[in-house]
């Protein structure tokens, strides 16, 4: 605390009110509209050449040190594929893996590897393999996480779904972990409150997660937004998660595919958004399984899995809320952030101080 000229009445009994005003301005200029970076999507000069008859579906897979999975992956498309009796070209986008992604890949019939030299994001790395469904000619853009497999019969079932409504753009799945239990896709659009709520200390104490108790009106958010009130049968809903998405190109094409300034996470919230507003839907198709680890490459790094989600999470309040409620969420996050890194320190997590007060800075960069 330094001194300052104002008066006492002037002053904040904490802070001089020209520091707060200068964090203030902070917080509401990091919470305004990222701009999005355009990146071109490059098209590698040895794309196989289908003439008059090119494969319904272009599957894109974005790997990042899966290895161990993806060859998992890539053979369920290519029995779901058959299966369905459904022609698909598999495209591997890799993001400067350092495991065998590639050798794993490059191995896989019927596939085109791009081989990124550097981590580009998520997003990104999608529009490339849109780029290359463009240039094919195919339909449809079958996107499926690198830990995630096909149920023999869910491709078909996914274009089943879509073909139930020419303004249908996109179809998920029923998502489930490798045991079998339910993997929630299904989601509302994020409002206010689910921003101010969702991924927060107050979803993670107050939401009733693994069965614990939860506060009243922490539970009902969540489970609004996860559309918990929702039975679990085919319908239309705002977005489905991005793990597995069979996406009309058309529609990709109306709306310029991902944003780029999405480097990670949020990223298929965001183009549901702007199907939805050009009047493009999205449909629930439970008969469709994908069974799904989750989380496989961005837990590799905590640190900048936190970093890019809660970016993410902060570039979508702007978009859809405005610079005002943005600064709101964004101001709320340091609060709850700070107070749990104290928390955390007083009950002598260290490790977990340190990450809370990473997301801070974050927030505040």
């Amino acid at each position: 605390y330094v001194r300052s000229s104002q008066s006492p009445s002037q002053q904040s009994r904490g802070l001089p009110l020209p520091t707060l005003r200068s964090l203030a301005r902070r917080i509401y200029r990091v919470a305004a509209p990222t701009k999005p970076s355009h990146v071109p999507d490059p098209l590698p000069s040895d794309l196989p050449d289908f003439g008059n008859d090119p494969p319904d579906t272009v599957a894109v897979v974005v790997s990042y040190n899966v290895a161990p999975l993806l060859h998992e992956c890539l053979a369920s498309i290519a029995g779901a594929a058959e299966a369905g009796g459904i022609t698909v070209h598999v495209v591997v986008i890799d993001n400067a893996s350092s495991d065998q992604s590639i050798e794993v890949a490059r191995a896989n019939r019927n596939t085109t590897v791009v081989a990124n030299s550097r981590n580009v994001g998520f997003g990104v790395a999608c529009n490339q393999g849109i780029a290359i469904a463009r240039a094919i000619g195919s339909k449809h853009v079958l996107f499926l996480n690198p830990d995630a497999r096909l149920a023999p019969d869910a491709l078909a079932a996914l274009r089943n779904a879509l073909e139930t409504s020419p303004r249908h753009a996109i179809a998920g799945p029923d998502l489930r972990f490798p045991d079998g239990r339910p993997q929630p896709s299904r989601r509302r659009f994020p409002n206010l409150a689910t921003l101010l709520v969702e991924s927060t200390p107050l979803q993670w104490r107050g939401g009733g997660l693994d069965g614990s108790p939860g506060w009243p009106l922490i539970e009902a958010i969540i489970r609004r937004y996860q559309c918990a009130d929702l039975a679990d049968v085919p319908g239309t809903v705002d977005w489905i998660s991005g793990a597995c998405l069979l996406i009309r190109v058309t529609a990709l094409a109306a709306v310029g595919g991902f944003d780029p300034a999405f480097f990670l996470y949020f990223e298929e919230t965001d183009l549901a958004h702007r199907l939805r507003k050009s009047g493009w839907t999205c449909t629930y198709a439970p008969e469709a399984r994908v069974f799904h680890h989750r989380s496989q490459s961005a837990d590799q790094n905590i640190g900048a899995r936190d970093r890019h989600y809660y970016a993410s999470k902060m570039t979508y309040a702007a978009r859809t809320l405005g610079t005002p409620l943005a600064t709101l969420v964004r101001a709320e996050h340091v609060v709850l952030f700070g107070v749990e890194a104290l928390w955390q320190s007083f009950r002598g997590n260290r490790a977990g101080a340190r990450r809370y007060v990473a997301l801070v800075r974050n927030l505040l960069a």
